[in-house]
């Protein structure tokens, strides 16, 4: 007459989908969180920290899209992942190439 434990319970299908969707969001809100940075550095009124501040979290999202599961990944993966790394990577690489020229 002895009863299970609460360790041996199989966590609900409601849970694990809220989990899954959780963390198919935290790669963007990650990237997310560096450009609301870099706006917040923007509007002190140093634009090139500020902008310097977006190419990292671009280059961040390129990096982020690379190496996570396109589980993971969440809504950075639009595209194939090479695509995706590419772009964002080339994009990042330009900005911060742009932002040290004068």
């Amino acid at each position: 007459m002895s009863q299970q434990t609460g360790a041996t319970r199989r966590p609900n299908g409601r849970y694990t989908a809220l989990r899954a969707r959780l963390e198919s969001w935290s790669a963007l809100t990650v990237c997310l969180l560096g450009v609301a940075a870099s706006a917040i550095v923007m509007a002190t009124g140093h634009w090139r920290r500020g902008a310097m501040i977006f190419a990292v979290s671009v280059l961040l999202a390129g990096l982020l899209r690379a190496v996570l599961p396109d589980q993971l990944a969440g809504v950075l993966a639009v595209r194939a992942r090479w695509v995706d790394s590419l772009l964002l990577l080339g994009l990042g690489t330009f900005m911060v190439i742009v932002i040290l020229t004068r």
